[in-house]
């Protein structure tokens, strides 16, 4: 064994062997100072995971699956099974109430089912939204998504302007003037239909009614006629199906946006966003420029969006109203067209109600050729049929508030801070809310119907002063399509679809509809 203190001549091999043992003991220094704070970080994660566990506790809710990743496990067997998140959340409420507690890693949220705590939560508690939840959905892969419009705007006195601006374009007395676009627009959508209605050619309902809705709500909310309905997608369909996949999947897979393997997608995403922004952009240049000429302006829903900013020019900016441009392209679209799809699979799969809503179209309506707002009031079979498929299919099946100071709800101390998740899925769908949750009964709704149950039950456009702007346009616009099929087709499922749901954030038919079509014979009034 060499005693490098004892080499009397400093050779090199001696000298080497020194600095290799030097380097050795600072790698072993730096390897120990490494772990030491993994440790440290590792034990700090712990505690503060335990510490949020911790404060909610004395709240009703199942045994964690895991420490650390909380409720994970059990919500993915669930999702692997065919079902989505709520189907999990109607189980705990079986045997753990309709006001628990869940834990998502390090985050705990207290999901609220029960009708008079849900009125709490949206209407009487004045709570603000989550800003942890709502703060995600502004920005999509680093593109502005839905920004500060008016579904994601926090500052309340802010939210109040653009709400208080833009429900006035959606009144009942001002949406009354769009009965001869829907119709028009229901009319193509026939003609459409009856090119391929042979009851041999397979029809992707759920497609067409993609299509259908974004047509409609671009000619009726923003003046641009996106041409006839053909079998080839428009790029505005293309475009904005990719940037509500894209949304999506960010929501229910955060590590998308930092996994190397993604990026092509990520890009995709960013540039479909990027597309529908600088179409906005370039449609409100437009009107700028005929405002200027002194051209005709309609006073359509892109007016007053763009009024927003000329009323409020210290508050708007033309960022705000591109986010509330797109926040109604997704919210008109995508909803109503998902709802439409999961009516039609719901009445194909019930023929008793089908035939029963068949048999009112005809006797009510019967082949008049434009459907008034005086022809759906004596259609009040249809009126349930929608709100049925509403309960059991709220596309938007969530809504998320924040406590601002500790609260009580339903007799549970909830702390400060706490997100809070109102379920519209599974309390319309609980049987502690509703007899026979799972099936479909529009006759539940009758006004003269033995069974009762609170409002707050089902609330597919939420409730409250954050209740959808735009509810009576989606229902309107969506009754009138409905009847103008029940007047010229009859329609059957393909066999072997399945009844999966598809949550893409918004709630949506997994096999699309696919149906066989007929025509129907005309029908007298």
């Amino acid at each position: 064994m060499t005693r490098y203190s004892l080499c009397p001549c400093q050779c090199l091999v001696c000298t080497s062997s020194v600095h290799e043992v030097k380097m050795c003991e600072l790698l072993v220094e730096f390897f120990g100072i490494l772990v030491a704070v993994c440790l440290c970080i590792l034990a700090s994660v712990a505690w503060h995971i335990h510490r949020q566990h911790q404060k909610y506790d004395h709240l009703p809710g199942p045994p964690r699956d895991s420490f650390w990743s909380g409720h994970i496990r059990s919500i993915e067997k669930v999702v692997a099974a065919g079902g989505i998140m709520d189907d999990y959340l109607i189980e705990i409420s079986k045997t753990h109430g309709l006001v628990f507690r869940l834990c998502v890693w390090h985050q705990v949220f207290v999901f609220v089912l029960d009708p008079e705590c849900i009125k709490d939560v949206l209407v009487t508690g004045n709570h603000p939204k989550s800003k942890r939840i709502y703060s995600k959905i502004t920005n999509v892969f680093g593109a502005r998504f839905l920004g500060e419009g008016i579904e994601t705007e926090l500052n309340s006195k802010i939210w109040v302007l653009h709400r208080m601006h833009l429900e006035l374009w959606f009144k009942p007395s001002y949406i009354g003037k769009f009965a001869s676009e829907f119709n028009g627009f229901a009319d193509r959508y026939a003609e459409y239909l009856e090119s391929k209605a042979d009851g041999k050619t397979e029809i992707h309902m759920l497609n067409t009614f993609n299509k259908l809705m974004l047509h409609l709500l671009y000619k009726v909310a923003f003046s641009v006629d996106m041409g006839p309905l053909t079998d080839e997608d428009h790029p505005f369909v293309t475009t904005m199906k990719t940037a509500v996949i894209g949304f999506a999947n960010l929501l229910s897979s955060p590590l998308v946006a930092i996994n190397p393997f993604k990026w092509r997608f990520r890009r995709d995403v960013r540039e479909a966003i990027k597309y529908i922004r600088q179409s906005a952009e370039q449609m409100m240049t437009d009107r700028n420029v005929a405002k200027r000429n002194g051209d005709y302006v309609p006073h359509d829903l892109l007016e007053y969006i763009m009024e927003l900013k000329e009323k409020h020019p210290s508050k708007m900016t033309d960022e705000i109203l591109l986010d509330n441009f797109l926040t109604f392209l997704l919210a008109g679209q995508e909803t109503s067209a998902n709802t439409l799809g999961f009516m039609i699979a719901l009445l194909a799969k019930n023929p008793e109600c089908y035939k029963k809503l068949q048999k009112e179209v005809d006797e009510n309506v019967g082949a008049v050729a434009v459907i008034t707002f005086d022809e759906l009031v004596k259609l009040p079979y249809l009126d349930m049929v929608l709100k049925e498929t509403l309960r059991l299919y709220p596309v938007v099946k969530s809504s998320f508030r924040e406590t601002a100071t500790d609260y009580v709800l339903g007799g549970h101390h909830i702390p400060a801070g706490t997100d809070m998740v109102a379920s519209f899925y599974a309390t319309s769908r609980s049987e502690q809310n509703i007899t026979n949750p799972s099936e479909f009964m529009p006759e539940r709704f009758d006004v003269d119907s033995p069974e009762k149950f609170s409002k707050f039950v089902s609330t597919p456009f939420s409730t409250g002063p954050h209740t959808c702007i735009g509810k009576k346009f989606a229902e309107i616009e969506m009754k009138i399509i409905i009847v103008k099929i029940m007047q010229n087709f009859d329609f059957e499922l393909i066999p072997g679809q399945t009844c999966e749901i598809q949550d893409n954030t918004l709630l949506q038919p997994k096999s699309g509809v696919k149906c066989f079509l007929r025509p129907r014979k005309t029908v007298t009034a």
